[in-house]
């Protein structure tokens, strides 16, 4: 698990916890967001807690337990860290700049390239936060700010959108014995009293079923 400015590894039979790696990151930054690559290894980002410099960096924590810092241009709020299901296609978020993005994924060498902007939700006035991805291959997005989490095909075009009765959506997976259910996780922090009375749910987990499954999330470490 990565947290504030450090990975470690927790034993959820034990509840204890080893710090493992201590990122070299400025003061007042944290981890944000990650997800599994192809080829086994963890991807995630960092950021200004403060939302005021645009240095969010990328990592990769490999199979060893090392980490490497990867080469992508920084951003203020890093979010989705998500592949294709062919692992050709790597998706994540400038989240302050309203855009997800997406890259091609070299499988064999692990490089990426032709960065581009997937999705925009500037027109809708919200945020891409966290996603996961359907055995479609579609892309689901929890939307800060948009009361909603999308459905994208891989062309980026809005295939669904569902509302939400809370304004801040912050990420969501697929679970259950079929993994037909898609959870969506929710923040309440930085709402006043007045919204939150408007929405007494916020910060709540919700469950919604759907008809297309999500895929099986690999183990770290064991590559597709």
């Amino acid at each position: 698990m990565v947290g504030d400015r450090e990975v470690g590894r927790y034993d959820t039979a034990t509840e204890s916890y080893r710090p493992i790696v201590n990122l070299n990151e400025p003061d007042g930054f944290r981890t944000n967001d990650g997800g599994l690559a192809p080829d086994g290894s963890f991807w995630f980002g960092t950021m200004d807690d403060a939302e005021a410099l645009a240095e969010g960096q990328y990592y990769q924590l490999a199979p060893d337990l090392t980490v490497e810092r990867m080469i992508l241009p920084e951003v203020l709020v890093t979010n989705t860290m998500q592949f294709s299901p062919d692992g050709g296609t790597f998706y994540t978020c400038d989240s302050a700049e309203q855009m997800i993005l997406a890259y091609d994924y070299d499988l064999g060498s692990g490089a990426l390239s032709n960065r581009r902007v997937f999705a925009s939700t500037l027109e809708a006035g919200c945020y891409p936060d966290g996603s996961t991805i359907d055995a479609e291959g579609y892309l689901w997005n929890a939307q800060w700010a948009g009361s909603r989490v999308v459905r994208y095909s891989p062309q980026g075009e809005i295939d669904r959108i569902v509302n939400l009765p809370v304004s801040r959506p912050t990420s969501c997976a697929f679970g259950g014995e079929d993994l037909k259910t898609l959870y969506i996780t929710s923040a309440r922090i930085g709402l006043s009293d007045a919204a939150l009375d408007r929405q007494p749910m916020a910060g709540s987990l919700f469950a919604l079923d759907v008809e297309i499954p999500g895929l099986p999330v690999p183990e770290f470490g064991s590559s597709r």
